[in-house]
This record gives C-alpha cells, structure tokens and sequence, in this order.
C-alpha cells in the first residue's frame, strides 16, 4: 500500500509539474510540403534571443517556453523570412515563400537521409522513399520499407517475431487478412510518414514490433471536397479485381470521410501429399493430389468524422463495416485413399461491424470505446466416393463474436524535459461457436457436433516515462501489468519495455529495443471441433491451447541514414503453431494447433542502399539467421529442430523518363531452407517487375506490376522425425500482374483511419 501510496503521489506531482512546449510545423506555400532544417528562432517582444531550433524532416519544430507572448523569426536559404508575433496561442502552421531569384549556374546534388529517428522511433518519409516506386496502395508502400516482406500472406519485420500496422497511433482491430484488404485499398498518396518501432510505446495499447502509418493531414481553413478513384485487374490462375472511392470533406472545425471499396477475388489451391503412415503395425503409402478454388465477393465501407471542440479538443467517430455476400470454397480430393469433393459456402453474408468514439484533449488524456460484432455462419457438403468408403454429410459452423475495448492513457510534460505515460485498457469479447453435422447416409454424427460459448476478460494497467538525459542519449521504459481470464483458464502478467537511443552523430545512431508480449491464438481454435478437409486430412481444434510469451531484443546501428544494420534476439516461451501429423490411432493426417517448449531465432540484418546517380537506385538487404525449436510432447513424442537461414534481396528503381513521366523497377529475392516446427521447408526465389505512368498534372497514375513472375514463392513441406514420415508439394498460386490505375481530384489529400481488431475472428 506505500507503494501505491507513493506512486499516486508521484502522479499528482507530475500532473502540477507540467512544462510548456511551443511547437508548429513549417511548409511551403505552394505544395503544402514540410520544410526540413529551417532555423527557427524564439524571442521576447523586445527582440531578446531566448531559444533556438531546426525544424526536422517532417517540417516541426519544438521550443521550451512558458512564454505568454513572443516573437517567432523563421529563416531558410530557400524561403523568404517569416517574422510574427503571438500571444497565448500556438504558432500552428507556418508558411514560407520561395525566394524569387534563381541561381541557374550552380548545380547542387545531395541525398536525404532514408531513415531518421524521431522520439526513438525509426521514421520514413513516404513521399521520399516511394517516389518513382510502382506501387498503388498502402500494402505494397509497407513492402518498400527497408527490413519488410512478405511471408504466407503476412507482413515480416526483420528481427521481430511479429508485427502489428497501426494507423495514427490507434492499434488495428481487425483480422490480418481484413487489414491487409483494406491496406491494398488504401492508396499511397495518403501516408505521409512511417514509424518503425521495435518496441511500442504502451499508449498504443499494442506490444512488441509496430509500424505506425502517419496519414497526411488536410490543412486547408476553408470548407473543400476531395476524392480519389481506385480500380484495378489481377491475373492469377483465375482473375480478380477491385474498384474503391475515397471522398473527404473538409471545415474549420468539422470533417468527414467516406470510403468505399468491392473487392471480387478468385484465386486457386492445392498440394500434393505424399505420406507414409504407420498404423496398426504397417506403412500406408497413401498419395493425394488436392486442388480447389475460393471465389468471394467484399464490400468494405466507412464512415468517419470529427470535430474539434477547440482549437486541442478533438471527438472522433467512425464506423467500419465489412460485407461478404459471396463466399464459396470447393475442394477435390483424388488418390489412392479418398476421393471427395468438398464444398463450401456462407448461409448467411459474413459481416463485421464497428463502431468507434475516441476523444483527444490538449492536456494530453485519450479516452475511446468501441464495439465489434462479427458473424460468419457457413455450411460444408462433403462427399466420399471411395469404394468401401462412401460418406457423405453437411456441416453447419456458426461463429458469432461480441467485442468491448476502453482505455484511457494520459501523458505530463514536465520539467527538465520529463515525459509521464499512464493509462489503462479493458477488453471483453464473447464468442458463441458451433458445429452441427447432419448425415445423408444415416450415420450418427452427433458425437461431433459442439456449441460452446467463451468469455475473455483482458484488465491493462501501464507507467513509463520518457527522457533526453543529453543531446545524444535518451531513454523511454514501461511497465504494464495484465489479468487475462478465459473461462477456467486466469494469469497475471508483467511486460517490460525499454528502448534507449545514442546519437554518437547525426551521421551515427545506435538504438536498444527489449519488448515482451503474449501472444493468443484464434477463437476457434481454442475449440474442440473437428473439421473435415477431405477423405483423409482432418482439422481439430485444441481446448487445452494456450497463449505463448514472447521476449524480444534488437540493437539498431543506423549509419548516415541510409545504412542500417540490425541484430536480435527472440525467444518464445510455449510458442504455438499449426502443423500436420499422422495419427497413430486411424489413417488420418490430423492439423492441429499446438504449445511447444520454446522457439528461439537469433540473427543479423543488413539494409544497404546502391545509388548510382538521378537514373538507377538500388537497395541490397541481407538477413541471417538460426532459427531453433524444441518440444517435450508433441502427440506422444519429442523433437528438437534447428536451421540456419539466409535472405537476401536487391530492388531497383530506375527513371525512364521525366515528360512523360516513366518508372520502372525490377527486384529479386531468395531464401534458402527453413524450419516449421518439425517440418522443413524448401528453398524459395522470385522476381518482380512493374512500371509506373504519372499523367494529368499527376493526379492519374497507371500501373503495370508482375509479383512472383517465376511462381516459385510457395515453400513445399517435408516431415521426417520419429514414426511421421510425409510431404507436402504446394500447388502455386503467388504469380501475379496486375493493372491499376487511380486518379485524384479536388486536391486529394488523407484522411486517417482507425483500424477494427478482428484479429482472431473467422474459422478455418
């Protein structure tokens, strides 16, 4: 009790204590784009110097004053000086002139930096780093960050073991693959920044590895309309495409967003199984070949708005939806053991709804609620036509979720340049799923049906604080606390999180990362049901699954900002991961998510960029690894596994032509053999192309894009240990080219989003 005691006080100290900031952002008047390295000078009304600043590569500057009124004076060798004068008000956004003369007879070339580090964060200018780059959307802009790929349809941070896209600050709520839709139907335009952290600050209710995505802001005091068209045409084995528009209204103290996309995707699946099963005494050599095709319709819509009250006062609401009348998966299954068809489809459209309340004040409090419903209720036809196996059934699954989030975080500025965070966050969800078969053959299936109902309950309670001990060292730390309860299933949790930053030099940055998170797998694996995926291969929930721990630590050597070299270490306490394998007690090949002891993964990653003048720009980016995992009971046996990993990748950018405008680029990847648990996968390449036409005073772009020309980006599977014995040949399906096109009007510019969290919805 002296320790809350002395805490609360604390508290209430920090919260009298607070220092004063004036801050602002410097743009050109013309474009609206930041000015980077502007000497901003703060007086009294008399003209006596008080402080002094450069503004950074996002054009803001920050001064300590407590200051009533005061005399600002901005100066750049490219602008005309500002000069103005403020009492009790921030200076906002300040706007330079370019100075008329020219000085054509001089040629003067530099090279930004790609990667600064901002309040400990790794931030990259968007406009910078895409520019001439083929990309169309906000997904593939995430691909081009140094350290960024893309992996089982996942995005991968080199030396993180996971990673969570944010926007503005705000942690998504939605499943991976929700986000990533919305992602691809968000276009690059509308970031204008990327904060790259390997451990999260705690306000943003999110723990581990984060890419905040910053959108641009509109900046216009005057009532304006905005949009942007979106459409685009993919070839895979089958066709697909997409359509989307993005309108924004604008006022002084009220905007509003709406965004809608469809989305028809069709693509292709399958393998071929090779297993040798040992049952009953005897080897089975049972050969498979499985192909399919899932052909589905969405429809993405939000709507969003905000209003400041003041000029530091901010409400915020938005409401998310996703709809999908059309849902249909069929499945073949031919060899020498089954011979099925499987076929899949919604009985009512798959929908998700989200509403979301947020209010920002200028005191430094964040307080939001939001509430998520998700229904997904589908029936499977399955049919065995093997002689002597006939069978044949329909299965009803049923998945219904109900979702509370709040939190509250508050930060205090206070003297000596002190930062205070603390705040809290609790999570409720309840999720109703059920299975029901109902035979056509007038087998009793009801041993299989189930219906269970779980209630989690997540309680968040966090302190950190934030500090520049000197110009060249500074150090933020949190601790948050966590009870989770999960029917009869409760923890207490402590995760640390430390992240400390040299700056040797500005051309030498030295930055320590230590995270710890808990990592929870999806609802519907947490059931008992069993699922039928064709006449041999079975899929089965595990009620006794359970979170895994996951401790991370990077150490980031950033050189001249462009070069950054990267080592870690992870490590991964009851690590859990879905893997096949053949059951002793019948001829089934059963999937199923399991814990294991630990998986452990230490490595070292390189980003070098090749410039090789105004036409070619290159970058080489170099990974190695050791990779380790370890089980003491997997279905009554043990293993132990290991690999050393390398990756590499080199993506080219270069300037065909300026009038017209052309960008072609060209990039290749490799990686060689990896583990999965017990299973080894096969060594994978690729090679990309696209091209890039800007016309219509740049407000249309028309692109051509090939991902995976050869087809060679999908692993195939093999397990050999103790008595499983089988392989897994991949069917392809990653070769793709698309063509896109968009087209801005009205002076388009972001509005940003806040994600929905349906990271563990769906079934299977």
């Amino acid at each position: 009790m002296r320790n809350v005691s002395l805490l609360m006080v604390l508290l209430l100290m920090a919260l009298i204590s607070k220092a004063q900031f004036i801050t602002g952002k410097i743009v050109d008047d013309e474009n609206n784009e930041p000015v980077d390295f502007a000497a901003v000078i703060l007086q009294t009304t008399d003209s006596a110097y008080v402080s002094f600043a450069n503004t950074d590569s996002l054009g803001v500057f920050k001064l300590e004053s407590d200051l009533p009124v005061f005399r600002l004076i901005v100066q750049h060798l490219a602008y005309e000086m500002y000069e103005n004068i403020f009492q009790d008000q921030q200076p906002g956004i300040v706007r330079l002139t370019r100075k008329a003369h020219q000085l054509d007879e001089i040629s003067v070339k530099g090279h930004r930096a790609l990667v600064t580090v901002v309040d400990g964060r790794m931030t990259y200018n968007m406009r910078q780093l895409l520019a001439g780059k083929v990309v169309s959307n906000a997904y593939e802009s995430l691909l081009q960050l140094p350290g960024i790929r893309e992996q089982s349809g996942e995005l991968v941070l080199a030396g993180a073991n996971s990673l969570t896209v944010i926007i503005n600050g705000k942690p998504t709520t939605m499943t991976n693959e929700q986000l990533m839709e919305l992602l691809r139907h968000t276009p690059q335009s509308r970031i204008e920044k990327a904060e790259v952290m390997y451990s999260a600050p705690p306000q943003c209710h999110v723990r581990g590895a984060v890419i905040n995505l910053v959108m641009k802001q509109n900046e216009s005091d005057k009532p304006d309309w905005q949009g942007q068209l979106n459409a685009a045409y993919t070839q895979r084995h089958y066709d697909s495409h997409s359509s989307g528009i993005t309108l924004l209204y604008t006022a002084p103290r009220f905007s509003t967003d709406l965004l809608y996309s469809f989305n028809h995707t069709h693509i292709r699946s399958g393998l071929d199984l090779f297993s040798h099963h040992l049952y009953d005494g005897q080897v089975h050599t049972i050969e498979q070949q499985d192909r399919g095709d899932k052909d589905s319709q969405a429809h993405h819509i939000r709507l969003g708005a905000d209003y400041r009250l003041t000029d530091k006062n901010l409400i915020s609401f938005a409401y998310t939806s996703q709809l999908t009348p059309k849902l249909e998966n069929r499945e073949i299954s031919e060899g020498n053991y089954s011979s099925s068809v499987n076929n899949k489809k919604e009985t009512d459209p798959v929908q998700m709804h989200h509403v979301s309340l947020d209010f920002t004040s200028g005191s430094g409090l964040k307080t939001g609620i939001d509430y998520t419903y998700y229904k997904n209720h589908t029936s499977q036809d399955f049919t065995e036509n093997k002689k002597g196996k006939e069978d044949a059934f329909i299965a009803y699954s049923n998945q219904d979720i109900n979702r509370l989030r709040a939190s509250i975080d508050q930060q205090n500025e206070l003297s000596s340049d002190w930062k205070l965070n603390y705040g809290g966050q609790f999570r409720y969800a309840t999720d109703h799923s059920s299975q029901h078969y109902q035979s056509h053959v007038g087998h009793d299936m009801s041993g299989s049906d189930t219906d269970n109902k779980l209630n989690e309950y997540t309680y968040d309670l966090y302190a950190g604080f934030e500090k520049s001990f000197t110009e060249k060292f500074s150090l933020s730390a949190s601790v948050t606390g966590e009870y989770y309860k999960l029917g009869g299933f409760n923890e207490w949790a402590i995760f640390p999180a430390l992240e400390a930053t040299w700056l040797f030099s500005p051309s030498h940055i030295l930055q320590l990362s230590f995270s710890s998170d808990k990592v929870y797998p999806d609802y519907w694996e947490m059931h008992g049901s069993i699922g039928y995926i064709d006449g041999y291969a079975e899929l089965h929930g595990n009620p006794q699954l359970r979170p895994y721990k996951d401790y991370s630590a990077q150490l980031n050597y950033i050189i001249h900002g462009k070069y950054v070299i990267t080592g870690y270490y992870i490590c991964m306490d009851d690590y859990f991961v879905q893997l096949p394998y053949q059951s002793p007690e019948k001829l089934a090949l059963i999937y199923q998510t399991t814990n294991f002891d630990n998986k452990q993964t230490v490595g070292v990653n390189v980003v070098i960029p090749l410039n090789t003048g105004s036409f070619l720009n290159s970058r080489l980016t170099l990974n190695g690894f050791y990779d380790q995992v370890k089980s003491s009971y997997f279905h009554e046996t043990a293993f132990y596994n290991d690999q050393w990993v390398g990756y590499s990748r080199l993506d080219n950018t270069a300037n065909l032509s300026s009038k017209p405008d052309f960008k072609v680029e060209i990039a290749g990847a490799y990686i060689s053999k990896n583990i999965q648990g017990s299973s080894e996968l096969t060594a994978l390449w690729n090679l990309d192309a696209g091209i890039k036409w800007t016309f219509a005073g740049k407000n249309a772009e028309l692109r051509l894009k090939g991902m995976d020309l050869l087809d060679t980006w999908t692993p195939d599977l093999t397990m050999r240990y103790d008595k499983q014995n089988l392989r897994m040949n991949i069917v392809p399906d990653s070769r793709t080219v698309t063509l896109s096109f968009s087209y801005k009007f009205g002076g388009y510019k972001q509005k940003d989003h806040k994600e929905v969290d349906t990271s563990r919805f769906g079934k299977q």
